[in-house]
Parts: C-alpha cells; sequence; structure tokens
C-alpha cells in the first residue's frame, strides 16, 4: 500500500532535482509516454467554466520536447539562464489516492510555490499553483506520467518560463 508520505517523498526529491538544476536526473524521473501542461489561466466568472483555457498552454510538453529544453539548457546558450535562476520549489498539501483505473498509478495533487530569483537584483518572483499528477510505479519506483500545472495567476510573474514548476 502506497502512503502519501512516500508520494510526498518522491516530490520533494523532485523538487530538489529542479532546484540544483539537475534536470537530466529529473528525465529520469518521467515515463516515456509522460505529458506536461501549464495551461493559460483565464478570469472569467464563476458559472462560466474552470478558467482554464483547453487550447492554450503556457507549457504543453512531452519526453521529447523535455528533452530539447534539457539539451539546449546544457548547450550554454540558453540566455535566459545564464547566470541560472535561483530557484526555490516548496511543495504543500500532498494528497494521494489510487487512480480511478486501476494499476500501478496513483492521481496527486499538490500545491507548488516556487521562488525565482535573477542576476544580483533584489526583485524576486513567485509563482503559486495547484500540480494534478498522474504517477506510475516502473520498475520498484514512482515515476511521473501526466502533470498539469494550474497556475493562480492569469499572468505569468516572470519573464519568461526557462525552469519548470
Amino acid at each position: 500500500m502506497t502512503s502519501t508520505a512516500e508520494i510526498a517523498e518522491f516530490l520533494a526529491h523532485e523538487a530538489e532535482l529542479l532546484d540544483d538544476w539537475r534536470y537530466r536526473d529529473w528525465l529520469g524521473l518521467l515515463t516515456d509516454d509522460v505529458t506536461y501542461q501549464v495551461p493559460v489561466r483565464i478570469a472569467k466568472e464563476r458559472d462560466a467554466g474552470d478558467g482554464l483555457s483547453a487550447e492554450m498552454f503556457h507549457l504543453d510538453e512531452d519526453l521529447r520536447s523535455l528533452e530539447l529544453r534539457v539539451e539546449r539548457i546544457e548547450t550554454g546558450f540558453a540566455w535566459a539562464e545564464d547566470p541560472p535562476s535561483r530557484l526555490r520549489h516548496f511543495i504543500a498539501n500532498v494528497r494521494a489516492t489510487p487512480a480511478s483505473d486501476g494499476g500501478e498509478e496513483m492521481a496527486v495533487r499538490s500545491n507548488v510555490l516556487v521562488y525565482r530569483a535573477r542576476l544580483d537584483r533584489p526583485e524576486h518572483d513567485l509563482l503559486s499553483a495547484e500540480r494534478h499528477d498522474r504517477l506510475r510505479r516502473v520498475e520498484g519506483g514512482w515515476r511521473l506520467a501526466r502533470r498539469r500545472v494550474l497556475l493562480d495567476s492569469t499572468t505569468v510573474p516572470t519573464l519568461n518560463l526557462s525552469f519548470l514548476i
């Protein structure tokens, strides 16, 4: 039986890899069929839907496009991240339940706050979101099969999304 603490430990390890810019290691936490989406949030009246676009995304990635992102960062020509941002991912309110379709998957919801500092400036960026993940047990360990990041703001409060949430 999988515990929420086990899932929280996986998410904490993932956050550490992202904070340390160990994206190559982070790719090892993904399934071959991973999807990673950050839909655009739209301000709507309460009865007009959930306020998330079904057609527009800040990020809409699969394993290959995520690998290309990592390769670009590794080239040293990712000017938006040279010098690299200082990142800190805070993961909270982890809720994990067995996926409704059975099998070796868990439906996971968590809240994330990402702190980003750039260069020598005193300003920083904060991104707040809820993540809806699907984790799959593969060869005895958990792997990320799907992530949907629901940003709390309607505009991205940072100059670019050259990092992962």
